[in-house]
């Protein structure tokens, strides 16, 4: 039986999050594959684990496996790094370290999903996915600069990202990022995401949008999910495809809030508590959480969010989304002045 290999990371604190994603999981799941479902952690509770293993066994019609990586020694090597925290934690630069874990197994192929996603494919298309030789793959999708990269860059939000371990391990990926970090430290501002996207601008494979699509868009009018999804490489097939058939749903915070907060706007609100109150997730009888603090920009958005019509309100979005990584480019642009110990940093 061929075997799909997903890994999560999280913290305690998101455990009824990485709950509800691994019960979309199993619910749209085949019983044709086995799922190695991994969580990396440095302090899951014992009671947060139980509730993992409960839900495992309540879909008993899918073959499966749930493991634990202890990530506590990860996390005290990256404070060691000097990184910033992450939302007050380090959560996010523990797939920089999967192979400490996965050197020692034989699994080759494994896809890292965030912990804020809804599952709503059986991801078997994966097993015979082409990196083309390279040690990651993931989807870009979205013109989106970052500070000092080139206009020509690929940037890609890092929440999925699927790793071909032999070359990760042949290419030295882990270490050339660890020194990286060492020696430039956070200067993308964008954690882990920065780091992966400077190392690997010329070595990732291009994975499918069905991968990646950003939750708020879902319900999106047609001609602006294709302003959202703009991308040189991306097609018209490309994106209707990907929104008919979504395998992987991203929904991170924003000024909609997320589905689970007081106050949310979030067009996938049904669709995330559908999931959350089935009966087979252990944390179903979970409250709504309280709504999040928002900045003046948050709080502009969503007044004019919630007061235009709803295609100019996506349209909107879509400008303040782009427009603000466009503005990094123009304020921080990439020059071929810099010298080599600059651009080296960049290219």
């Amino acid at each position: 039986m061929k075997r799909i290999n997903v890994y999560f990371q999280s913290g305690d604190n998101f455990a009824f999050m990485l709950g509800t994603a691994i019960t979309s999981l199993y619910t749209n799941a085949s019983k044709d594959y086995f799922y190695n479902i991994y969580i990396a952690s440095g302090d899951m509770s014992e009671e947060n684990k139980n509730k993992f293993y409960i839900l495992k066994n309540n879909f008993p019609n899918i073959q499966s496996e749930i493991t634990f990586i202890d990530a506590s020694s990860w996390e005290k090597e990256i404070i060691s790094w000097g990184v910033p925290a992450h939302r007050n934690n380090y959560v996010t630069y523990y797939k920089i370290l999967i192979d400490r874990y996965f050197k020692n197994t034989d699994v080759d192929k494994l896809i890292s999903i965030g912990t804020d996603t809804l599952v709503t494919g059986d991801l078997h298309e994966l097993i015979d996915f082409d990196f083309e030789g390279h040690p990651i793959a993931m989807n870009w999708s979205e013109k989106l600069y970052e500070r000092r990269f080139k206009r020509s860059h690929r940037y890609c939000v890092a929440e999925m990202v699927y790793f071909n371990l032999s070359k990760w391990r042949e290419k030295n990926c882990e270490e050339r990022l660890i020194s990286r970090i060492k020696k430039y430290g956070d200067i993308y501002g964008s954690k882990d995401q920065g780091l992966l996207n400077t190392e690997f601008q010329n070595d990732m494979a291009q994975l499918p949008l069905k991968y990646n699509i950003y939750g708020i868009t879902y319900y999106f009018e047609w001609r602006n999910k294709v302003r959202f999804n703009n991308a040189p490489v991306m097609t018209k097939e490309d994106i209707k495809e990907a929104y008919e058939h979504p395998e992987i749903i991203h929904i991170p915070q924003t000024f909609v809030f997320r589905p689970h907060e007081k106050n949310t706007l979030h067009p996938l609100k049904k669709m995330w508590w559908d999931y959350c109150r089935k009966e087979q997730n252990p944390w179903n009888n979970i409250d709504e959480y309280p709504s999040p603090n928002m900045g003046s920009k948050e709080k502009f958005l969503r007044f004019l969010y919630t007061h235009l019509p709803k295609g100019m309100a996506e349209w909107v979005f879509i400008v303040f989304r782009h427009g603000y990584g466009f503005m990094n480019s123009v304020l921080y642009p990439y020059h071929d002045s810099y010298s080599d110990d600059v651009k080296q940093i960049y290219n």
